[in-house]
């Protein structure tokens, strides 16, 4: 099971985009900003043996049902944006 404590993300208004400034009209630039966040918390070791736990009645929104790997499921979703 998950329990995050105690973690800040903050997101610079800097982006990866050629004029360097994160436009939040642009969709495709802020879905590019959450690929890349989820990526790099997908990597960080503080996660490595974190488990999510999706219930049955989550099916309703496309989720399966079990226990899954928390690093895994995060870089899952990032695919499934990009």
């Amino acid at each position: 099971m998950i329990n995050i404590e105690k973690m800040t993300i903050n997101i610079d208004i800097l982006s990866t985009t050629s004029n360097r400034v994160l436009d939040t009209e642009d969709p495709l630039i802020v879905r590019d900003e959450l690929v890349s966040m989820l990526r790099i918390i997908s990597k960080d070791e503080r996660f490595s043996k974190q488990t999510v736990v999706i219930p049955d009645n989550c099916g309703q929104y496309g989720f399966a049902e079990g226990e899954f790997n928390l690093p895994e499921l995060l870089y899952f979703l990032a695919d499934m944006l990009e």
